[in-house]
């Protein structure tokens, strides 16, 4: 039996879901607003459970999103594919959409802060190229009115003509059992990887004496 285990936490709406033979099995969707780390676990639990833990494959969405929303996902589905064995993929979370059947190309826009979006053009569940920055409204007009296709976007008030929707932890299942063998072992490769816009921001330590920090003297 092919049990498939989909993650998504790219968004406040995190999922769970798995799939058994091509069938759905289980599904949960749950919502935060901070971060998924404390509630991925009930979800992942059950899913796992209703299968016996024989999984097969995990597929994760990996973006754009959150920083810490996709690092969450992606970590989980690491941590059960080395306790299990398993080979796990990623895929991008704006090509698995959830979205009429007959939509298989569409203008991705999403928020990329610091007062700009971003856009991408998505065919057949494939990125065509790398995410694009848009500075202005007028360029987005301009870039959309190029286009002449559906505007997707998972966020509220991207563009007066954009369809909000939301990534599908089910599609990234079926999309993953779409695959060749082939496909499959060469995405298990490399591994899911975070799909950032920018370089995620670290705080550097600050430098202290090879003996640590001087002590104050009274």
């Amino acid at each position: 039996m092919n049990n498939v285990l989909s993650i998504d936490t790219s968004t406040q709406l995190g999922q769970v879901a798995l799939l058994s033979d091509g069938k759905l099995v289980y599904e949960e969707a749950f919502t935060s607003e901070r971060s998924h780390n404390s509630q991925i676990f009930s979800p992942l639990e059950k899913a796992l459970n209703l299968c016996d833990g024989k999984i097969s494959l995990i597929v994760v969405g990996t973006g754009p999103g959150s920083y810490t929303g996709v690092r969450i996902g992606i970590a989980a589905a690491i941590g059960i594919s080395m306790v299990k064995e398993i080979k796990i993929i990623g895929i991008p979370s704006i090509c698995a959409a959830e979205l009429e059947d007959d939509i298989t190309e569409y203008l991705f826009i999403g928020d990329a802060r610091r007062g700009e979006k971003y856009f991408v053009t998505v065919q057949n569940h494939h990125l065509l190229s790398d995410p694009e920055f848009i500075k202005s409204d007028a360029n987005i007009v301009g870039t959309i009115s190029t286009s002449k296709k559906p505007i997707i976007s998972f966020e509220d008030n991207i563009h007066p003509e954009a369809i909000k929707t939301k990534p599908s932890a089910i599609k990234l299942a079926h999309l993953v059992n779409q695959m060749t063998d082939n496909e499959i072992n060469e995405l298990s490769k490399s591994g899911p990887v975070p799909l950032y816009l920018r370089s995620p921001f670290i705080t550097k330590p600050k430098k202290i004496g090879k003996t640590g920090p001087k002590a104050e003297l009274n």
